[in-house]
C-alpha cells in the first residue's frame, strides 16, 4: 500500500476529462488481431471511444468513405477478466482470489451482457448486470455488528454496489467454499442473490472508458463467438459485436489526455481500507495523481500546515500478473494461468513488477522492469519468417516490450510447459519475457506517474541476474 511522500490523506471528485486524440482511418481488411498489431505498430493502439464527441469525430473522418459499412474499434469481450470489486489486499489469503463455483458448464456469455455474478442455491451464474436481485454486502469495519448482511431489496448490480458501499464496505466476495456455504445458508430465504464478481468489456489500450453505443439487440454474441467491436458506420456509427477473425477495415489513434481532479484533505487517522471505505462513501475514492499538476494540487488541500503521511490510492497487488500479449484469441482454456516460478515470485524490496527466464532450467523470476536484459520477441504475423527472436542487446522491460511490438508482435508469452521447455539451454543467461504487472489505484486507473521519495523502492536483483 502507497503513503506519499510529503503526505496527505486525500479523497478526489472528478471534475473533467478532456482528451487529445488523433485518430487513422486504415482502410485494408484484417483480422482484429492483426489491426491491434498494425496500430501498436505504427501509432499508439486501436481506437478507443471515450464519448459522444469522440463518436462524432469518428463519424465526420468517415464521411470520405460511403462505401465502408463496419470497421474494427479495440474494444473486446475478455470472457476470463473476473474480478472481485473489494481490492483490499489483506481481505484474501494466498488463492482465495481465484475461488468460483460456476454452474456447470461456466460462467459463458448467453447472447448478453452476462458481466455479473448471481449465486443461485450455492452455484455461480453470469446474469446481465442491469437485472434486479437480492444482495448480501460485506463489512469488515471494526464496529460491524454483523459481517454479512443480506438485503432484501432487488437491485441492479451496481446499485447493490453503490448500496453497500455507501451503508457497510461493499458486495459480499466469497473467498472459498466455507464462505460460500454461509452465504447459501444466509439467502435461504431470499432464493438468489448478486455478488462481488464481475468483469467489463476489456479496451486494446486498457483504459477505463464506459461509454458504450451498441446498436439494439447487441452485444449478443451469436454463435458465442462474437468477441470483438466493430463500428457500422451504415447505423449512424453504433456499435455491433463479430467474430475477431473476420477482416474488416479499422480505425488507430494517438492521443494524450489530461484529467482535472479536486482533492480533499482528512485529518484522521485510518488505516489504509478504512481510508478507502471512506473516501468512496464521501467522495469518489482515494485520491489517484496522474501528473506533476495533481501532485501540485495534492500539495496545496494544506498549504503547508502538515508535514506528516497520509494515504493514497495506489497499492501493490502482488498476485495481478498480466500478460503483455493480450490476445484473446491467442491462449486455450488454462493457459494464461501458466507460470513456472522458482520460489518466486518474492518482490524483493518492493520493487519487482516484471519476469524473465532463466534458461538453464526454464524458472521464472520477478524482478525491478529497470534492469536491463536481453529478451525474446513474438511474431504471430502471417508472412512471419520465424516465430521467436532473441534479441541480445540489453534492454529495459519496458524498452524491450516497445521493441517487440514495433518489430514483430509482442514479447514472448509461454503458454504452456512444453513451450517454455523450448527455450532451455546449457549455455546458460537470462531474458525477459511478458509477464508483468503494475501497482494499482483504489480507482483502478492505470496511471504511470510515480514521485517515489529517493530512499524508497531500490532497484533489486542486479546481483542475481550478474
Amino acid at each position: 500500500m502507497a503513503v506519499f511522500p510529503l503526505r496527505l490523506f486525500s479523497g478526489f471528485t472528478i471534475l473533467a476529462l478532456c482528451a487529445a486524440l488523433k485518430y487513422i482511418f486504415v482502410n485494408e481488411k484484417k483480422t482484429w488481431t492483426e489491426a491491434q498489431s498494425y496500430c501498436r505498430d505504427k501509432y499508439t493502439d486501436l481506437v478507443t471511444v471515450e464519448n459522444e464527441q469522440a463518436m462524432e469525430k469518428l463519424l465526420n473522418i468517415m464521411d470520405n468513405y460511403n462505401s465502408i459499412d463496419l470497421t474494427w474499434i479495440g474494444l473486446y469481450d475478455d470472457l476470463n477478466s473476473w474480478k472481485w470489486t473489494l481490492e483490499d489486499k489483506d481481505f484474501f489469503k494466498e488463492g482465495e482470489k481465484l475461488f468460483r463455483n460456476w454452474n456447470n458448464p461456466g460462467p459463458g456469455n448467453n447472447g448478453e451482457q452476462s458481466l455479473c455474478v448471481n449465486i443461485e442455491n450455492g452455484r455461480w451464474i453470469a446474469k446481465s448486470c442491469s437485472t434486479a436481485y437480492f444482495f448480501v454486502c460485506y463489512d469488515g469495519r471494526v464496529n460491524a455488528s454483523e459481517s454479512y448482511v443480506p438485503v432484501s431489496q432487488s437491485k441492479s448490480w451496481t446499485q447493490a454496489q453503490s448500496y453497500c458501499r455507501q451503508h457497510h464496505s461493499d458486495l459480499v466476495s466469497v473467498k472459498n467454499e466455507s464462505e460460500n456455504q454461509k452465504i447459501l445458508y444466509l439467502l435461504q430465504n431470499y432464493y438468489d442473490s448478486w455478488i462481488d464478481l464481475y468483469r467489463t468489456r476489456s479496451r486494446s489500450d486498457q483504459s477505463n472508458s464506459t461509454f458504450i453505443n451498441w446498436m439494439t439487440g447487441e452485444p449478443n454474441n451469436a454463435g458465442n463467438s462474437e468477441n470483438c467491436t466493430a463500428v457500422s458506420f451504415s447505423d449512424a456509427g453504433e456499435w455491433t459485436e463479430q467474430n475477431c477473425n473476420y477482416q474488416l477495415p479499422f480505425i488507430c489513434y494517438s492521443a494524450t489526455a489530461l484529467e482535472s481532479r479536486q482533492y480533499h484533505f482528512i485529518s484522521v487517522n485510518k488505516s489504509w481500507s478504512e481510508a478507502q471505505t471512506y473516501c468512496r462513501q464521501n467522495y469518489t475514492d482515494l485520491a489517484t495523481i496522474d501528473n506533476r499538476t495533481e501532485m501540485n494540487s495534492v500539495m496545496n488541500t494544506v498549504n503547508g500546515s502538515y508535514n506528516g503521511s497520509a494515504w493514497i490510492g495506489q497499492y501493490d497487488e502482488v498476485n495481478s500478473w498480466r500478460l503483455s500479449l493480450d490476445d484473446s484469441g491467442f491462449y486455450q482454456e488454462g493457459e494464461r494461468e501458466f507460470k513456472n516460478w522458482n520460489h518466486q515470485p518474492d518482490n524483493y524490496r518492493g520493487n519487482e513488477l516484471c519476469v524473465y527466464m532463466d534458461v538453464e532450467d526454464g524458472s521464472w523470476f520477478d524482478s525491478s522492469c529497470d534492469n536491463t536484459l536481453p529478451f525474446v520477441c513474438f511474431d504471430g504475423r502471417e508472412n512471419a519468417t520465424q516465430r521467436y527472436i532473441k534479441v541480445t542487446a540489453r534492454r529495459t522491460w519496458t524498452e524491450a516490450r516497445r521493441y517487440c511490438r514495433e518489430h514483430h508482435t509482442d514479447l514472448v508469452n509461454m503458454r504452456n510447459l512444453t513451450e517454455n521447455q523450448r527455450f532451455i539451454s546449457s549455455e546458460g543467461g537470462v531474458f525477459w519475457i511478458g509477464l508483468y504487472r503494475n501497482r494499482i489505484w483504489s480507482n483502478h486507473a492505470l496511471s504511470s506517474y510515480q514521485n517515489w521519495k529517493p530512499e524508497g523502492f531500490i532497484q533489486s536483483s542486479v546481483d542475481r541476474l550478474n
